[in-house]
């Protein structure tokens, strides 16, 4: 299943799980319902009720599904790399000419 995140609200079934790999930095907000998440790697599941959030800290699977009938919407973030910041931070500094000169004898 390819989800558009700028779609708005998914509708979850029970018992139909969604997969998400490679979702480091997305936000699973519940809008309705209770909502399942399962991280790979981690030892607590999380639940959610309408209103709650939660974001997803790495890439490993995680299972997104709903107990009964749910929605959740998805944001993603941006996460900025210490280079990608630094690459910014630079991007509009002028850099004074560099002037070389020889002494002729």
């Amino acid at each position: 299943m390819k989800i558009d995140l700028r779609s708005g609200e998914v509708c979850l079934q029970d018992n139909q799980p969604v997969r998400l790999s490679g979702a480091s930095g997305l936000r699973v907000i519940c809008t309705a319902g209770t909502i399942w998440i399962t991280v790979s790697g981690e030892a607590e599941d999380i639940f959610l009720t309408a209103g709650e959030r939660y974001q997803v800290s790495s890439n490993a699977l995680t299972l997104v599904e709903s107990i009964g009938s749910g929605k959740i919407r998805l944001l993603q973030t941006r996460r900025f790399s210490v280079l990608e910041l630094m690459r910014k931070a630079t991007q509009n500094m002028t850099r004074p000419p560099i002037n070389c000169s020889f002494a002729s004898n």
